[in-house]
């Protein structure tokens, strides 16, 4: 198991050092946030659908459900994906009284590579499964407390359609094609793109770059670069949401227009809560950015390396929540909320046995268990009824669908800062190779405290120098 050891190792320290950049853009993130819905986004578990990047949010602003297919079992008898939206309502009716949550039941395609295995790549079906969410939720909700709506991906590029009440679409493929996009910065006016960012601090973050080095070559850094893509989403978030309720023509200084137009002609015609229109505007010309700078990297690819970045390539399945700075295409992601864990356990399985048998790994079949945490845990009962009893249980699961024959990482995390903290529920156990337990010393009533926790929680961090353990 040592390749596994080192594999989670290498894992690990990703994590910790994109965690470093969110809490350092913690204030950047809190902005954005303010504008932004509190949103909830249902997908598969395919790892080609990862993240919220292609949709413009930030880590930690998004609540995702993630199950094989997007299959749900729909009735109150499943807590945690009612739960998952009500959470939701719940913050936006305190927070943004007068915006609504916002909901959305992705499915995805491919055009060129492989479709939603689930579904055996039948777009008809997998469409039935986001359906069947949409009709169910709207019945539930009114829609001055949860806008409801359908998406679908296309995984080749991340270009997004967002489905609408009363059947309107808005496509980024349509958009790309009616206004001649080739590159991300054809998205935007030249006066923007030639001036400096009119705002200090973001222009601070960037280092000074202009928006047009900032979107160049096969890479762009508002991309690339986790810190300048976090700044970027949220100036953006702000130019259009302000500008679109003072006049809105301001922002043809900072869209194309003729793309805006377009836009338009079908954004005006969809009822809507008016406060929803800038945030989704801001996601549509985000996801046109960011399918053309997929589209020219698709290009630049050997075929190995096309074929690898179109059909699965996870290494590892993950197992909860919190996994939303992990990189397109890493992991499987099964979250609780289905209604059969066990089952969306199995389709994982077998995507990761397919991947295995296609691209050689030296570790063993690699699952993680991570458990987020939304407050502070201030006694050993917390720890336990919170993190401890819940890897139990989840890892009941992963031990009846993958048996013996698993590397296992257990970890919980915090909401708001994404860091996985390994925890050893179960000592004994050989399947859990990574040698790092933050509770170790403090795993007793007697000695556990929300003080210790925290101490031990530093020493974790302050493990990793460069990537490295000290």
């Amino acid at each position: 198991m040592q390749h596994s050891q080192e594999f989670f190792h290498h894992y690990l320290a990703e994590n910790d050092s994109d965690a470093d950049t969110l809490e350092r853009m913690r204030s950047v993130i809190d902005e954005f946030s303010a504008r932004a819905p509190k949103v909830v986004v249902m997908k598969c578990i395919d790892g080609r659908v990862h993240g919220s990047k292609a949709k413009g949010y930030p880590p930690t602003t998004v609540r995702f459900g993630r199950t094989d297919g997007n299959k749900v079992v729909l009735d109150r008898s499943n807590f945690w994906y009612w739960n998952r939206i009500d959470r939701a309502v719940k913050d936006a009716h305190f927070n943004t009284p007068e915006t609504p949550a916002l909901f959305i039941a992705f499915m995805h395609h491919s055009s060129r590579g492989f479709g939603c295995s689930s579904h055996n790549s039948n777009n008809h079906a997998a469409f039935t499964s986001i359906e069947e969410q949409m009709n169910e939720v709207r019945k539930v909700y009114t829609e001055s407390e949860l806008y409801v709506m359908g998406g679908d991906t296309n995984t080749d590029t991340m270009a997004e359609t967002l489905i609408f009440p009363g059947s309107y679409r808005i496509d980024t493929e349509n958009v790309i094609q009616y206004c001649n996009l080739k590159r991300p910065r054809d998205v935007f006016h030249e006066f923007f793109l030639t001036n400096n960012i009119d705002d200090v601090a973001t222009s601070r973050n960037v280092d000074h770059k202009l928006p047009e080095e900032l979107l160049k070559g096969i890479h762009p850094e508002i991309f690339d670069n986790f810190q300048t893509c976090l700044n970027m989403q949220n100036y953006l978030m702000r130019e259009i949401t302000t500008n679109l309720r003072k006049d809105r023509g301001d922002l043809k200084r900072l869209i194309r227009p003729d793309i805006l137009d377009y836009i338009f002609v079908t954004l005006d015609r969809i009822a809507m809560p008016e406060t929803l229109v800038g945030p989704i505007l801001y996601q549509i010309i985000w996801n046109i950015t960011y399918a053309l700078y997929q589209a020219n990297l698709n290009e630049h690819l050997s075929q190995e390396e096309l074929e690898r970045h179109l059909d699965h390539a996870e290494d590892l399945v993950c197992y909860g929540d919190g996994f939303e700075t992990l990189p397109r295409n890493k992991a499987v992601l099964v979250k609780t909320g289905r209604g059969d864990d066990i089952e969306a356990l199995d389709v994982a399985r077998t995507v990761l046995e397919k991947n295995r048998r296609r691209y050689l790994q030296d570790h063993a079949p690699a699952v993680h268990i991570n458990i987020e945490v939304n407050g502070q845990m201030t006694s050993w009962d917390d720890f336990n009824d919170n993190v401890g009893s819940r890897i139990f249980t989840m890892r009941r699961n992963v031990d009846h669908v993958f048996g013996k024959e698993v590397a296992i990482l257990t970890t919980y995390s915090y909401r708001d800062e994404k860091r996985f903290y390994p925890v050893k529920i179960a000592k004994s156990d050989p399947r859990m190779v990574y040698s790092a337990d933050v509770i170790f010393e403090i795993n007793s009533k007697l000695k556990f405290s929300n003080i210790s926790l925290k101490a031990q929680e530093a020493i974790y961090q302050a493990s990793f120098i460069g990537g490295s353990k000290a």
